[in-house]
């Protein structure tokens, strides 16, 4: 399916990352996807179409301090959430929204995951509390689960690559300033 075809949430922000992710999705083929900060949905949606489109058997665990309600966000309609933005497009099967700070709801009783999408208020100092404090995490990312956070384009205001500090390496995928997301390696 080519990604013109593709029913992303395709708010302008967002155009260039859902499309990475998608593709990530594809690439991985994960059974388990941990996505930490959901905001409006856009990454989920785009996460659970690659699943849907492509027959791959996963789900998608999102944690999100807001849940599933609406969430204002740019050129976001009211009513618009992204649970909505998941009902839609008939991707409720693929996704298991959880309310909460992730730190008190998946960081402090983590389990398996395939592909771990950070897209929080992230800087260097959570990153380190999830990725390497958390030995759970830390040790499914050294058995082969992949991380994609939001950041590293060189103009974000948190994350970008010329304050990366060990022992993370970051790949710009693509996007820019806090609309960016890369891969995140430890």
């Amino acid at each position: 399916m080519h990604n013109d075809s593709i029913d992303f949430v395709n708010m302008h922000r967002y155009q260039t990352i859902e499309r990475i992710v998608y593709d990530k999705v594809l690439e991985y083929k994960p059974n388990s996807i941990v996505e930490l900060g959901h905001g409006s949905g856009a990454l989920t949606v785009a996460m659970a179409l690659a699943l849907k489109n492509n027959d791959i058997k996963g789900i998608i665990h999102s944690f999100d301090i807001n849940g599933t309600q609406e969430y204002s966000l740019g050129a976001m309609k009211k009513g618009e959430s992204a649970l909505s933005n998941i009902q839609k497009r008939e991707l409720s099967d693929y996704v298991k929204f959880t309310k909460g700070n992730v730190f008190d709801t998946f960081i402090s009783a983590p389990f398996h995951f395939d592909l771990l999408l950070i897209d929080i208020d992230n800087t260097w100092e959570i990153l380190y509390d999830i990725l390497i404090k958390n030995e759970f995490i830390n040790e499914q990312i050294y058995n082969g689960s992949r991380v994609l956070v939001e950041g590293g384009d060189p103009n974000h205001p948190r994350i970008n690559q010329k304050s990366i500090i060990s022992p993370f390496k970051i790949t710009h995928l693509g996007g820019s300033g806090r609309t960016s997301i890369s891969i995140l390696e430890i």
